[in-house]
């Protein structure tokens, strides 16, 4: 007997209760668009460091050190827990028209934004990864490729999906439960 097929939606991709999952190279471009807008205190901060006058050096390390709190405590926790239409999306996200929502349909608010982010996608991730050559942090963002759900390493351990935000509203719904999504891929 051949394994069930999870539905389609319109532009190709599986379904996640009613919404459509985004595509690998949606996610890749937006996280490209928030890596730069994310760095970007820090870049003009790391140009006025290098330079010979201290005035200039100082304005520097002190926008590097602001580019580090907004990048991991503003940026993506900020932007992702906005209500309505944008929750769960970042100016990236917003940008290639994907959104996070979370696995039990609820809003993502900014400590649940905080934790995706920061600690598992930027410390575990990240700085364990380091440990290992990146290799985790490689894994995490090549997932989606193969997966049935288009889903990386770090959307499982926090529990979302990424799915396409073609009407502005209210996030789609997610499955209820466990029998709600067996039956979506034929297995209930």
């Amino acid at each position: 007997m051949p394994a069930p097929v999870r539905p389609r939606g319109p532009h190709g991709q599986p379904m996640f209760g009613e919404a459509e999952l985004a595509t690998w190279g949606s996610r890749a471009g937006a996280t490209l668009l928030d890596g730069l807008f994310a760095i970007l205190p820090s870049i003009v901060g790391v140009g006025l460091a290098v330079t010979d006058a201290t005035p200039l050096q100082v304005i520097g390390v002190v926008l590097l050190v602001a580019g580090g709190v907004w990048c991991y405590f503003i940026y993506c926790p900020v932007f992702m827990s906005r209500p309505a239409a944008r929750n769960g999306q970042s100016v990236g996200k917003q940008i290639v028209g994907i959104r996070v929502i979370r696995d039990r349909g609820e809003p993502i608010d900014y400590g649940w934004a905080l934790l995706r982010q920061l600690v598992v996608i930027g410390l575990l991730f990240g700085v364990l990864g380091s440990l290992f050559f990146y290799l985790p942090l490689l894994l995490d963002y090549l997932w989606p490729l193969w997966d049935e759900s288009n889903r990386a390493l770090h959307d499982m351990v926090v529990s979302t999906h990424v799915v396409r935000a073609d009407q502005p509203g209210a996030p789609p719904a997610a499955p209820s439960g466990i029998q709600e999504q067996a039956q979506q891929i034929g297995l209930g």
